[in-house]
């Protein structure tokens, strides 16, 4: 394994499918994890399509043991993690009092915990990995907090945060964990 790689999360569409491609164009060992099997299926064709490497798999971010062994099966014996990107995000619109509690949860336990719990996970793999690095999608709904967003905005301005803080905590492994802000994206 001597190409760099790169896990990417929610890689079945929109910026995580993007962010899959653009790595994979660019010589990287690509992971594409999400909980769409059909569109990790097609990256995986596009990506081989273009004669890069792939590997795929289901991953509910929220599931730490699921994490576990993704991460395990990727790295494998060389334990090898480059870039570590937390996208898998879900956003529901409308009065915070009008979206059910349910979604609610759902919001913070994906965009958040789940970012919390990969992280966690993958920090032996960046910490063996010699210049390592995190990308956290916080959203520009991390700036401020957004009406008929504000749990979105919530969770967005909790990964930055924690972003914010791993960056000075993981420095002294040669650990950089950024963040990026991307405005609206037309996908499904």
């Amino acid at each position: 394994m001597s190409s760099p790689t790169v896990f990417v999360t929610g890689a079945a569409a929109g910026i995580g499918r993007a962010t899959a491609l653009a790595f994979a164009r660019r010589g990287y060992r690509v992971g594409g994890y999400d909980i769409d099997l059909a569109g990790l299926e097609t990256l995986r064709d596009e990506i081989t399509e273009h004669g890069g490497e792939v590997v795929i798999g289901r991953l509910d971010v929220t599931n730490a043991q699921e994490w576990a062994e993704q991460l395990e099966q990727f790295a494998g014996p060389s334990r090898r993690l480059d870039i570590l990107v937390n996208n898998a995000g879900v956003l529901t619109t409308g009065a915070f009092q009008d979206v059910p509690l349910k979604t609610h949860q759902q919001m913070v336990d994906i965009n958040f915990y789940g970012a919390l719990t990969g992280l966690h996970t993958a920090f032996p793999y960046l910490r063996e990995t010699p210049r390592a690095q995190v990308v956290n999608m916080c959203s520009a709904s991390a700036i401020y907090g957004q009406p008929e967003l504000a749990t979105y905005s919530a969770t967005k301005f909790a990964l930055r945060a924690l972003t914010e803080a791993l960056e000075l905590e993981w420095r002294r492994y040669g650990i950089r964990v950024l963040a990026m802000w991307p405005l609206f994206v037309a996908t499904a």
